[in-house]
């Protein structure tokens, strides 16, 4: 840790990037930035079942490259091996011509992760700092821009905004004229970080103009950019798409509208992230929560001395069906019955699965010897005692929320991983452990609320909604048992929506708390596809429901719900047409049926505006008969049956299940 009494400058490591020969890192030391460079050799190690049946090949290998015996640590223990001075494309072949019975560690880790790992070197922190600290605040000049276009409808920023804490400039002109004018502001203001919606698109864009007409492009302090592709990937059950862009070195960028990471973790996030995993900020701003995680995993082993694998030959051990057990199907859930119900708490847990990875020792060593200490655990533990401080400073402190949403979304990403057949560290026999277990604990903690005379209503993984009994005990005698932190809300009265069926809704429900606020989940106006008409009307009904403090004081209320649905309903044709803009992720190119979503794609393909699978798209429905939408920026009109459908969905998810309402109920 830095000692805040030391006199002696630190130098804050803000950037890493790869060169042709190892890495170069960016730093600030008093105000005064310095740059350095350090050699890297590339290198992998290398094992076979039987080395003298590969002679030949490692005659062939030392021939060519350094070729050194070794032993090679890996989680399960040591073997002998060969450390190779080549690159990836010489273990690929490797691969080929072994046919795959070559076992590869370390071939494609960034080597910007080696170098930290093997220096100690922070990236995102004081260079003394400890990388678990989450007081690391970095002293650095920060710029904004902002271009008045959209850079998927033109190559044209329109109008550029420029602001840091000294001025504001608007560039306008020709292309040519406004790229050089930034630029040349860039560099005499010298930001080390930049925050600029869509700059991912917009980079690309900018980076030809600058090619075009000769100009510097001082979004990188060198000149040079890594150029990230874009690409479209399955994820927890939905498409996504990672936009392409241009990665500077030696300046932070940070795409703010595009960077889920940022959006829920802000720039001491985003460090933070960069500390526990080695990476630029440049990179942790625009990586998934599961890559995170894995690059945290991947750079916990390299520091360790532990081999990472190229591929993996343990994803799920050989077993016998009538080893597979029905039990493995997922988590334990006990669905609500639908109605209003009074004297409810909330018990949630923090980080629940991770905390049953460090608390069972699983990790894929130790499926059967849980007394030798796991690497899963051993990783996972320090970022659940962080993710703990976090959630307990932010709650006074705001710096702090950024921290803790990083950390929740890595955390989350974890237990997944470890069925993901290319964890580095993942095996699918961990990941049916770990549901395992959860739902034994679940099911202790039903029995447990049981015997304390509370009853619960509904569980659902990691969260337990308990009626009645003495909260604060039962809550207690829960983190007692399972060593798990909790958080509970109590609420005055909570409904649990119907699904369609008429059974109770696992993940949809709102209700008053005892501090006054309301908890709304999976309801219209949490969803991204609502318009902002449908949306505002449920929050305006919510927000009234707020002044009920118990049951009884809702019926008298039901008039004026009503009355404020009326309005919302006389004004929908007079409303501004951009509060029924729906923003929807589109799945494919093509659909098998005609359908909104088709009638989208086809809709901006006419706008020359490309979408891929993955993307947002903004739209307006005109016509849902005739499937006729129009992009969010060019609305002619809207459909007023379709969009009034979607307001008498909003009121019944609210009205349905209160008391005074056919069908509701009140326990």
């Amino acid at each position: 840790m830095r000692s805040p009494l030391s006199s002696d400058p630190c130098p804050f490591v803000f950037d890493i990037t790869r060169t042709k020969t190892g890495v170069d890192t960016w730093e600030k030391t008093d105000g005064k930035l310095s740059c350095s460079h350090h050699l890297l050799e590339p290198g992998f190690l290398l094992s076979f079942p039987d080395c003298h049946q590969y002679y030949q090949l490692l005659d062939g290998l030392a021939s060519e490259y350094p070729v050194s015996s070794c032993l090679i640590t890996t989680i399960y223990g040591k073997e002998e091996g060969y450390h190779v001075m080549a690159d990836r494309e010489v273990a690929q072949k490797i691969e080929e011509q072994t046919f795959y019975q070559a076992r590869l560690f370390n071939v494609d880790i960034r080597p910007e992760q080696i170098f930290c790992a093997k220096t100690k070197r922070v990236v995102g922190g004081y260079k003394e700092t400890d990388r678990f600290s989450p007081d690391s605040e970095p002293d650095l000049d920060k710029m904004e821009i902002t271009c008045s276009e959209n850079p998927h409808r033109s190559s044209h920023p329109g109008a550029v905004t420029i602001s840091t804490g000294s001025g504001k400039w608007v560039l306008e002109g020709s292309e040519r004229t406004i790229s050089e004018d930034m630029f040349t502001i860039i560099q005499d203001k010298d930001p080390d970080i930049i925050l600029f919606p869509d700059y991912d698109t917009w980079s690309g864009i900018f980076f030809n103009t600058a090619r075009d007409h000769h100009l510097f492009n001082s979004f990188s302090r060198t000149g040079r950019f890594h150029t990230m592709a874009p690409r479209s990937y399955f994820s927890y059950g939905r498409m996504e798409h990672r936009l392409g862009a241009k990665i500077p070195e030696g300046r932070i960028i940070i795409d703010t509208r595009q960077s889920f990471m940022y959006r829920e973790g802000d720039l001491r996030g985003i460090f933070l992230a960069s500390r526990l995993t080695g990476l630029s900020p440049n990179l942790t701003s625009r990586l998934t929560p599961g890559t995170l995680i894995s690059s945290y995993e991947v750079y916990e082993a390299l520091a360790r001395g532990f081999a990472v694998p190229f591929r993996k030959s343990d994803a799920e051990a050989y077993r016998k069906v009538t080893d597979m057990r029905l039990d493995y199907r997922g988590g334990y859930m006990l669905q609500p019955p639908p109605g209003i119900f009074a004297d409810v708490t909330q018990i949630d847990f923090t980080s629940f699965y991770p905390s049953i990875i460090v608390r069972e020792n699983l990790s894929p060593e130790t499926l059967n010897n849980r007394k030798v200490p796991g690497f899963l655990p051993s990783v996972i533990g320090p970022v659940i005692e962080l993710r703990h401080y976090t959630k307990r400073m932010k709650k006074t402190d705001s710096s702090y929320a950024g921290m803790d949403g990083i950390l929740k979304w890595m955390l989350v990403t974890c237990f997944g991983y470890t069925g993901y057949k290319n964890a580095r560290f993942g095996r699918i026999e961990v990941h049916e452990e770990i549901t395992l277990a959860a739902t034994r604990i679940l099911k202790d903690c039903v029995k447990l609320t049981e015997s304390h005379g509370g009853k619960v209503l509904h569980a659902i993984i990691d969260c337990l909604f308990i009626q009645g009994g003495k909260a604060g005990i039962i809550q207690e005698e829960i983190e007692k048992m399972t060593t798990f932190h909790t958080e509970a809300d109590c609420y005055d009265w909570v409904v649990f929506l119907p699904q369609s069926d008429g059974s109770g809704s696992y993940c949809s429900y709102f209700g008053r708390l005892t501090t006054g606020k309301m908890k709304v989940k999976g309801v219209s106006a949490n969803r991204r596809t609502t318009p902002p008409y449908v949306a505002r009307m449920q929050n305006e009904m919510m927000e009234h429901l707020c002044t009920c403090q118990s049951i009884d004081d809702i019926p008298p209320e039901l008039d004026h719900l009503s009355a404020l649905y009326m309005q919302y309903l006389e004004n929908l044709h007079s409303a501004d047409v951009r509060d029924f803009v729906i923003t929807r992720r589109i799945g494919r190119r093509n659909y098998n049926k005609r359908c909104i979503a088709q009638a989208v794609v086809d809709r901006y393909k006419e706008y020359n505006v490309p979408l891929e699978p993955g993307m947002d798209a903004s739209f307006v429905v005109r016509d849902e008969k005739r499937l006729v939408v129009d992009p969010s920026w060019d609305a002619e009109g809207i459909d007023a049956r379709y969009y009034r459908r979607l307001l008498d969905k909003a009121y019944e998810e609210v009205i349905g299940m209160l008391p005074g309402k056919a069908g509701s109920s009140n326990r």
